[in-house]
């Protein structure tokens, strides 16, 4: 893996390169959903710490390459367990854990990102916390910096006026919370996207996410639908991966462009206009508020300087990305999709 650590120990439980432990072919206990982009420098870790990760129950590999064939070349060379689903070009986060879902055998439907690598174990925890608490509609783990800390992808929060100002003033009051409690088994309100299991019933009840979302807060917008419907969602503590968080590049200017416009397209679409408005506000507050404190101190804090150039063009062009994903104005129409 070119970005983050490696763990050659994990993957010393036997790999039968299939579906894991004997079970019904076509009916595995959990379908695990792999959308990469660009990944192959992360994938084969990825893949391989799948069967550790779930060495006491059934799984299936699903996986679409939503970038230049590369990953899908490797995979289909070095892990013919992998079923590949073909290819619909860059169709974004959501549109391709749709297609994969669509195809997949499991009444679970398991999400991992591929810059995620499984501890021993990981599925089966999720699909034990699944049997503690059966009537949840998804069950989520913990993810790990290169140093075996929480990153901050468990900090994810429901959008709120609140959290904006916060976030606004420096840090994540919920997020910040979220990630103090994380030594055990815990009911949420969103959990992390790059580790996280779906009841696949409670998944085609909504409509699996929602594909108008391009990349970011697409998982925030499921579970703020399914919350809707009254369903529950747990945090289990000791499933857990290491994450590269965005493939090791946390502070890429397109990425924290993206983020932005993907948390306007949820505000748009559930909030009120003045709640909007200011939700925008706050964003491109906190947004000038880090590219302006890197600007001044980057020359003796190097990552402050890496802080500025991330949160730049979100800073200074937020014309490219408040109107969300809107077909007309959004940014795609601005940028197109990612190449």
């Amino acid at each position: 893996m070119a970005d983050g650590p490696t763990h050659p120990d994990m993957f010393s439980a036997s790999a039968d390169e299939g579906r894991g432990i004997a079970g019904d072919a076509m009916k595995p206990d959990v379908s695990v959903l792999i959308v990469a982009y660009n990944s192959a420098d992360l994938i084969v870790e990825c893949i391989q710490s799948v069967s550790s990760g779930c060495a006491q129950n059934s799984f299936e590999i699903l996986l679409v390459d939503n970038g230049d064939g590369s990953t899908e070349a490797l995979v289909a060379r070095d892990s013919p367990h992998v079923r590949i689903v073909p290819s619909r070009g860059n169709i974004g986060f959501a549109g391709g854990n749709n297609l994969l879902a669509a195809e997949a055998n499991a009444a679970k439907l398991l999400l991992v990102n591929p810059d995620v690598t499984l501890l021993p174990g990981a599925i089966d925890r999720l699909l034990d916390g699944a049997r503690r608490h059966p009537k949840a509609a998804a069950w989520g783990g913990v993810t790990l910096d290169a140093d075996g800390e929480p990153d901050s992808g468990n900090a994810i929060a429901m959008p709120s006026l609140i959290e904006f100002a916060s976030v606004a003033a420096g840090r994540s009051i919920v997020g910040n919370r979220e990630v103090a409690g994380l030594d055990q088994d815990a009911e949420v309100d969103v959990l992390t996207g790059g580790l996280v299991m779906f009841d696949r019933a409670a998944w085609e009840e909504v409509g699996g996410l929602d594909e108008r979302f391009f990349l970011y807060c697409e998982e925030v917008d499921l579970f703020y639908r399914l919350g809707e419907l009254g369903c529950s969602f747990w945090r289990i503590a000791d499933a857990r991966g290491f994450h590269a968080v965005a493939h090791g590049q946390s502070f890429s200017p397109t990425r924290l462009m993206y983020r932005a416009a993907g948390t306007m397209e949820f505000v748009r679409r559930h909030w009120s206009r003045p709640a909007a408005a200011l939700a925008f506000f706050l964003t491109w507050l906190a947004a000038f508020e880090r590219f302006a404190l890197g600007r001044l101190l980057g020359r003796w804090r190097p990552r402050l300087g890496r802080m500025a150039d991330g949160y730049r063009n979100v800073a200074l062009r937020p014309h490219f990305w408040m109107y969300g994903y809107h077909p007309g104005r959004g940014l795609i129409a601005r940028l197109g999709r990612r190449s």
